[in-house]
């Protein structure tokens, strides 16, 4: 990894959740991510939209990193992520660190990745019991509320295999809220399902909407309108354009983005 010897100032307004600067990401001699600069503030909802291959989920993977970025800067509640400054240059974290930052960022995965030995509850409470150190009775107590609050109380005690693909998303959405974060990141999360099964997922996501910061890169264009406050059109690790849900669907600035809509709403 190129190595990165800017020292960046942490932003200094405690309503910016995320923050990301210049931020170039490679693959090899694959350049997927260009200059990115983005802002998410409180409470805010941004849905990424673009087309395959164009770094919407490689932007979101960069955010708590389990991509390493090659230059620029990522801060998530005014600390950076994966790297601190030492002698005027940024080092990367341990590991421990790392995980300790990344504990307060929730993230649900296009595949569920549940531990199938596990019951529903103790997938929800593995997190909180082993890394925040909350005691089993609060945690079990914290556990069955977010699964009625998903809609899976009296899915409790079954294990994955026992579920449907819905329903095991909405178990990981739960043990990701578990954690308390401060942000929570979807990278696709309805892509894996069977049609009858998305809509139960994007209903918990649209309520979860309206109380915590997200950022969600998706291919649902009724959930982009229904609950996001911005939406991003990103292509060949661009952000083109910036904007309301209303005026992207009604007025998009860039041809790109046109002929993008055209193809997936019709």
């Amino acid at each position: 990894m190129a190595e990165i010897i800017s020292s960046p100032a942490a932003p200094t307004d405690t309503s910016v959740i995320v923050k990301a600067e210049k931020v170039n990401k490679y693959f090899g001699s694959l350049h997927v991510l260009k200059d990115i600069d983005l802002e998410v503030h409180k409470n805010e909802v941004v849905v990424i939209i673009g087309p395959s291959g164009s770094g919407k989920s490689t932007l979101l993977r960069c955010i708590n990193h389990l991509e390493k970025i090659n230059s620029g800067h990522i801060f998530v509640n005014g600390r950076m992520i994966g790297y601190y400054e030492k002698d005027g240059k940024l080092v990367e974290e341990s590991e421990k660190n790392i995980a300790r930052l990344r504990a307060d960022i929730g993230m649900v995965f296009q595949r569920f990745n549940l531990f199938p030995h596990l019951t529903a509850l103790e997938n929800i409470i593995e997190a909180p019991l082993n890394v925040r150190k909350t005691s089993r009775e609060q945690a079990e107590e914290d556990g069955i509320q977010l699964l009625a609050r998903v809609g899976l109380a009296e899915k409790r005690d079954q294990y994955p295999n026992q579920l449907s693909g819905g329903q095991q998303q909405r178990i990981a959405i739960a043990r990701a809220l578990a954690m308390k974060p401060s942000l929570m990141l979807f990278d696709e999360p309805t892509s894996a399902l069977d049609p009858e099964m998305i809509g139960e997922v994007l209903s918990v996501m649209e309520e979860l909407a309206k109380e915590i910061t997200m950022i969600v890169v998706s291919h649902e264009m009724g959930f982009a309108r229904a609950a996001a406050d911005r939406i991003l059109f990103v292509d060949e690790g661009v952000i083109i354009e910036d904007t309301t849900p209303d005026e992207l669907f009604a007025n998009p600035r860039e041809e790109r983005t046109k002929l993008f809509l055209s193809k997936i709403l019709n």
